[in-house]
């Protein structure tokens, strides 16, 4: 049996596992900025009847209570 074909998908699929994690942790960071950059924000609102949107940051809040 050719172990050197078993071991390449294997090496293949870690590197992509760790590419994920990699990915992830950096949505994570970028979420945090989004999150400060809206928590600082002076915003300006477009309302509709259910929500009112940000137009600078994109924050949005559900006005259907």
């Amino acid at each position: 049996m050719d172990q050197t074909s078993i071991d390449e998908p294997l090496s293949h699929v870690l590197k992509l596992k760790n590419e994920i994690v990699k990915l992830n942790q950096r949505v994570i960071q970028l979420e945090k900025e989004v999150k400060s950059i809206q928590e600082n924000c002076r915003h300006v609102f477009y309302e509709t009847q259910v929500t009112r949107s940000c137009i600078k940051c994109h924050y949005v809040e559900s006005t259907y209570y």
